[in-house]
């Protein structure tokens, strides 16, 4: 199972001008996307190897930036939020500084130039199924995912997707999935997300007597 986290943060800034003693008062929101993160490569660890984030960040001063993160070994993800931040403003500060992409400390975080709408275009095209997390969507239990197909789910920030952006995730053949009744956290959101996952996974598994 291949799962893609389009992950939209159009207020988090595109530049290290942040102070870490302060991350949610001056990053737009970077704490947001860091606690995603962590629920993302934390929550299941026999599925971290297989999941792939794609953050876009949209603020100011220079959108969008994309911060990927790819090939996350189980156990190797910093466990918080404050340690999150630290390597995306490390990286955030080499882009600025020399256009470097990654580093040799953390390769699996990456920062390129690309849009919402490009990573969009991606999962499309790779046949990937499209789960949009939105809280008036079908309930979860209620929709069939095939495992032997790549997933990607979207879902934006503590605000969701700004308007445009939900305009384009439905020209394409989208589902719009809700995990349930209550408003959630995102982090909340794709940690139920994986857990009912697994769930499905193991239920799966051939029951084989000894």
């Amino acid at each position: 199972m291949q799962i893609s986290i389009l992950l939209d943060a159009p207020r988090t800034r595109t530049d290290d001008e942040f102070l870490i003693r302060d991350v949610p008062g001056t990053s737009g929101r970077l704490d947001v996307v860091c606690r995603i993160l962590i629920a993302a490569y934390r929550t299941v660890p026999i599925f971290t190897s297989c999941i792939q984030v794609n953050a876009i960040l949209g603020g100011p001063p220079h959108p969008p930036l994309l911060l990927r993160i790819d090939d996350v070994n189980s156990g190797e993800f910093p466990e918080s939020e404050l340690s999150c931040a630290l390597i995306i403003k490390g990286l955030l500060h080499n882009y600025r500084t020399t256009k470097t992409e990654s580093s040799r400390q953390w390769a699996q975080f990456s920062i390129m130039a690309k849009s919402f709408d490009d990573i969009l275009k991606e999962g499309a095209s790779s046949s990937s199924q499209l789960l949009y997390l939105v809280e008036k969507g079908k309930p979860l239990d209620q929709v069939k995912i095939d495992f032997d197909q790549p997933i990607t789910l979207i879902l934006g920030d503590d605000q969701g997707l700004p308007t445009e952006h939900e305009k384009l995730v439905r020209q394409y053949p989208v589902q719009e999935v809700s995990i349930g009744t209550r408003s959630l956290l995102g982090s909340q959101v794709v940690s139920l997300f994986l857990l009912e996952m697994a769930r499905r996974k193991e239920a799966k598994r051939p029951n084989i007597k000894p």
